[in-house]
């Protein structure tokens, strides 16, 4: 339950600066008193007020049966509502086992990465990543305990403070570039400064000493 907490308060972090811009107002979790009567005894995750239409707002972590029904559900509700509208919020759902690594692996990839960052940048930045994402598991061994997509890591360390606020637009580009790399764009290379500064950020997560 952390993790899909975790989860949902990452996606609206992500979309709430958009909303903002566009005149609205956000309320997580709102009270029985704020949702729109219509919806009768329903609570969702979120609406978003401040102009019309007004959005309700639902946050879905992986598709299937028990949130098709949920969003049917709403779609009813708001079927005639001329001054609401629906907005579905996907956040990361690839979920992928994986174990700890010892802090001493995750060092030797780090220096491995920066070491080749000049030789090999491609295979540098895929091997920082992994052990930026080694190290937020260590971190929040309750919430990062799977395989995060890029986007939603980025959001849980900048969120709970781990990385500077600063360093997110940055990190999101080099994020784009371990995607694709990841899924076959073979012909792009990271510039090798971006690999070091990767590495460096990496290495901020690491505990302190005797921590």
């Amino acid at each position: 339950m952390a993790r899909a907490a975790a989860m949902e308060q990452v996606a609206l972090d992500r979309m709430e600066p958009r909303w903002r811009r566009l005149g609205y107002t956000l309320v997580r979790e709102p009270a029985a008193e704020e949702v729109p009567a219509f919806l009768g005894g329903f609570r969702p995750d979120a609406i978003a007020v401040g102009r019309t239409p007004g959005l309700v707002i639902e946050v879905v972590g992986r598709p299937g049966p028990h949130a098709d029904t949920k969003l049917s559900r709403l779609r009813g509700l708001l079927a005639g509502q001329k001054d609401w509208d629906l907005v579905v919020v996907y956040a990361a759902s690839d979920k992928v086992e994986v174990a700890t690594a010892p802090l001493a692996d995750v060092e030797s990839a780090l220096v491995e990465a920066e070491r080749s960052a000049d030789r090999e940048p491609r295979s540098a930045l895929l091997l920082a990543w992994a052990a930026l994402e080694a190290l937020a598991r260590a971190r929040h061994p309750d919430l990062a305990s799977d395989g995060l997509a890029a986007s939603t890591l980025l959001d849980l360390l900048v969120s709970h403070g781990d990385l500077p606020q600063e360093a997110q637009e940055e990190l999101r580009q080099v994020a784009r570039m371990r995607n694709a790399l990841a899924h076959g764009q073979l012909d792009l290379r990271p510039a090798p400064d971006a690999v070091r500064r990767l590495v460096a950020l990496a290495r901020t997560l690491r505990p302190a000493a005797g921590g």
